[in-house]
């Protein structure tokens, strides 16, 4: 990128807890929020959800608001109050990701047909916080979260905006499971990344929210060197067996972070646990030359929050820089890919300066996304 770009404030609520210091305890703990529940058809399923008491309380009154929409105004009013300084809304530009927004109310006679689409959701939480600009949404199945930083980075060249709000967020629902079993691509047990094991997702809700802008608050601030997505087009569900819409995606994403594959000190991966996914990602990183490099995936601590996955990774991820401690693969047992990659299994204090963070998704999408810890 012509212009650094640096993450200033974050926020993630999951069901491991409500803020990022309560999510980064659990991941270190290798504590999964993965449950069983019984559905009356498909049997017993597990996934990681919010309880039916959490209420995600917000600064002005939000009951007028779903459950996805409270999601977002929470997490965003949580980075909001991190930061060192005062934003202007005029100078402010909101990008969300979501793969299905209100989709849980598409049986519900009464609710407002508009607001299931993502962008009107979307309108009503940049409304809640009095910001005229219109709102930016991503919604490129499970690399969206990634591409909504991506497109932020690419807005902050042109200097329109002072800062982005990139948010990202899924919730649960029939709609969302009974689409994945129709796929038969649901775990009968708590997902397990890489593992010999491994016979599918779990999927989970949660919200991540991180604040990015051309001028950093502090030295401290992790700036994104980079940021890269590309598509393989190879089904419409299937990745590229050999990885090749990936590999492409980290290539461009090294060479435009100017550094050498050698430099990556750990590896957030995409790591779904299908099959097919995780081979692919490891045949990805055999082929750039970083199958050595420190490797783990939070799938077996939160599910896989769609939408939200690509931003509440990258900010796990650069937390996990700040505290030069990288975060174990919840669930690894043994190697389960061709390639055997250097899956972490327990909290590893390590010196973290360079991170990679990749995403594929649906339709062949492929991302990634550098990170780069300035002190």
């Amino acid at each position: 990128m012509k212009n650094p770009v640096y993450m200033l404030s974050d926020s993630v609520v999951t069901p491991l807890g409500n803020t990022i210091e309560e999510n980064m305890d659990k991941l270190y703990a290798k504590t999964s929020a993965i449950r069983p529940y019984s559905h009356a058809q498909m049997g017993t399923l597990f996934h990681s959800q919010f309880s039916e008491t959490d209420t995600f309380p917000t600064k002005k009154d939000s009951g007028a608001y779903t459950k996805i929409e409270r999601l977002f105004i929470y997490s965003i009013e949580q980075a909001v109050a991190k930061l060192s300084s005062t934003i202007d809304q005029k100078n402010v530009l909101f990008v969300f990701a979501s793969t299905k927004g209100n989709i849980e109310y598409l049986a519900d006679p009464d609710f407002d047909p508009e607001r299931l689409r993502i962008g009107i959701m979307a309108d009503y939480v940049a409304r809640y916080f009095n910001n005229p600009n219109k709102p930016v949404v991503v919604s490129n199945a499970c690399i969206s979260g990634l591409q909504a930083i991506q497109y932020a980075c690419q807005i902050l060249q042109h200097k329109k905006y002072s800062h982005v709000i990139v948010s990202g967020a899924d919730c649960v629902s029939e709609f969302v499971l009974s689409g994945f079993y129709s796929f038969q691509a649901l775990s009968p047990f708590p997902c397990t990344p890489f593992d010999k094991r491994r016979a599918g997702v779990s999927l989970g809700e949660g919200c991540g929210t991180v604040i990015l802008s051309s001028q950093p608050e502090s030295d401290t601030n992790i700036e994104i060197r980079a940021a890269v997505s590309s598509n393989d087009a190879n089904h419409l569900s299937g990745p590229s067996r050999t990885g090749e819409g990936l590999v492409s995606a980290i290539k461009a994403v090294i060479k435009e972070a100017d550094i050498q594959p050698s430099e990556i000190d750990v590896i957030s991966a995409h790591g779904t646990a299908t099959i097919y996914n995780d081979e692919m990602e490891a045949l990805a990183f055999q082929t750039i030359g970083v199958s050595a490099a420190p490797v783990y995936s939070v799938k077996g601590n939160i599910g896989h929050t769609l939408g939200a996955a690509g931003i509440v990774e990258t900010i796990y991820l650069a937390n996990s820089m700040h505290l030069n401690k990288i975060i174990p693969s919840a669930g690894f047992s043994e190697t389960g890919t061709s390639v055997v990659l250097n899956v972490v299994r327990e909290a590893v204090p390590q010196k973290l300066t360079i991170g990679l963070k990749t995403a594929s998704g649906f339709g062949g999408g492929n991302a990634a996304i550098i990170l780069k810890k300035q002190k």
